[in-house]
């Protein structure tokens, strides 16, 4: 029997894997700049709501916006108005640690796909059998996308949102291949706008308005186009300024 491949033991994920902590997080922030998905002189979330959002602590949260100062893309400013800001005019070279990021495309590509192919099983069952008190979780995850108002914060209700997707379709077997692509997927995700991410709830709820009903194609197909066009939108397939 062939053993499954497990995304976190390939070469091009080890790659990030032997970074620090504080370098992740400085490499993704960093990129979010680049690429103008974090504008000049924005504020960005608290070092705790940062750390929550990206799996750290906030002393990791903290070090990285540090280093990020040191790089010229962030302005840490003290006093009641005070917080972490972009820079008016960030520079255009990128931060040496992000280059990890941007060379492991092709895991990037694949942890889509293979994504792809768990969650649309996962929204399939989930409609052919609707479950009413599965639903409900899903929708108040929803909910608090909705009222998100920055990424950091979006993010949380998005994670929980797909995770529940399990409890949803009845098939608990698939969690932990579920959670396992998903984690690795989202360690590479970087901020994006609040406007972009308030889009992408929109299609969480039309996916799961088709379950709801019953319409196993359009929930498929809904599932399918959400996580797809993370090809295109993910920072590994956007254009720096």
């Amino acid at each position: 029997m062939t053993e499954l491949r497990n995304p976190l033991r390939d070469h091009a994920v080890a790659r990030i894997t032997r970074l620090s902590a504080v370098d992740t997080v400085r490499a993704r922030i960093a990129i979010a700049i680049e690429l103008g998905l974090l504008r000049p002189g924005e504020r960005l979330p608290g070092d705790e709501e940062i750390a929550a959002s990206l799996d750290v602590s906030v002393i990791t949260a903290r070090r990285a916006l540090e280093r990020l100062q040191k790089d010229g893309l962030v302005q840490r400013r003290r006093g009641k108005a005070g917080g972490s800001f972009v820079v008016e005019n960030p520079p255009t070279d990128v931060v040496d640690v992000s280059e990890v990021y941007r060379g492991d495309k092709i895991t990037v590509d694949r942890l889509i796909d293979q994504r792809t192919l768990i969650e649309t099983a996962l929204v399939s069952a989930a409609a052919l059998q609707p479950r009413s008190e599965a639903l409900a979780e899903l929708q108040g995850y929803i909910d608090d996308a909705s009222h998100a108002t920055s990424w950091a914060d979006y993010h949380l209700a998005d994670e929980k949102f797909h995770l529940a997707l399990v409890g949803a379709s009845g098939l608990e077997w698939a969690e932990t291949q579920h959670r396992e692509v998903l984690t690795s997927l989202y360690r590479y995700f970087v901020p994006y706008p609040i406007e972009y991410l308030r889009e992408s709830n929109e299609e969480h709820q039309r996916m799961l308005d088709a379950i709801k009903r019953g319409d196993v194609g359009t929930a498929v197909t809904e599932c399918q186009a959400h996580i797809q066009v993370l090809h295109h939108t993910m920072y590994t397939g956007l254009k720096s300024r």
